[in-house]
């Protein structure tokens, strides 16, 4: 899969965020990172439709994506087939002992586990948001309730500064290539971001039982 040369023309589909991430939780309780990683590639495509105000964050789960996958494909792939294999795997060899190559995959999974609590949040918002209505009040609390929490004061200001260009709903839709909801229907935002706040807890519990949630 390929995850460069991503631009704001390349189409967006919630649903293949929906349909990676429910292949994402197993029926056994594992979760499996080949759709995780697959669903984030389309949420990195919905980042960089928003335009400018999400270039940083697009930027951040870019670069995150690629070590990730590259470790799934390395000469350690099998290990990372689930993210229980991975943290057993990382925790067994040290690999959460510091370095400069990334910091492994739990170090990785991390950063993009704050971010998909972000991007549900947001998604909520999105989902129930009036048409006409701007989407920066919006965005400005998804952001306080989660990302904001490991962000320095400064790129905090900075980012809820940069939420007010974001624009209505209407034309937030519209930038997806999705048309406006029209009588309650939400294009499936609303179950998806469901989807990513299940995962994001299932994913929690994991990092929790091994004391990796402030993994830096």
């Amino acid at each position: 899969m390929s995850f460069t040369n991503v631009s704001e023309d390349d189409d967006f589909d919630v649903n293949a965020i929906t349909s990676n991430m429910k292949k994402c939780m197993a029926k056994n309780g594992c979760l499996y990172l080949d759709p995780y990683i697959s669903a984030y590639h389309d949420i990195h495509k919905l980042l960089v439709r928003l335009g400018p105000v999400f270039v940083p964050l697009a930027h951040d789960v870019l670069q995150k994506l690629l070590q990730l996958d590259c470790l799934r494909k390395g000469g350690a792939g099998t290990s990372y087939a689930t993210v229980e294999g991975m943290i057993e795997f990382e925790t067994a060899g040290g690999e959460l002992g510091g370095g400069d190559i990334g910091g492994g995959g739990c170090r990785l999974l991390v950063r993009l586990h704050r971010n998909l609590e972000f991007v549900s949040e947001f998604l909520r918002e999105l989902s129930h948001t009036p048409d006409e209505e701007r989407l920066s009040a919006g965005c400005q609390a998804a952001y306080r309730r989660t990302l904001a929490a490991h962000h320095p004061w400064l790129a905090q200001k900075a980012a809820l500064l940069a939420m007010y260009a974001l624009g209505t709903r209407g034309e937030t839709l519209l930038k997806l290539g999705t048309p406006s909801a029209l009588h309650g229907d939400d294009m499936g935002l609303s179950q998806c971001a469901d989807l990513l706040r299940e995962v994001h807890g299932q994913t929690q519990q994991l990092l929790e039982a091994h004391r990796l949630t402030e993994l830096a």
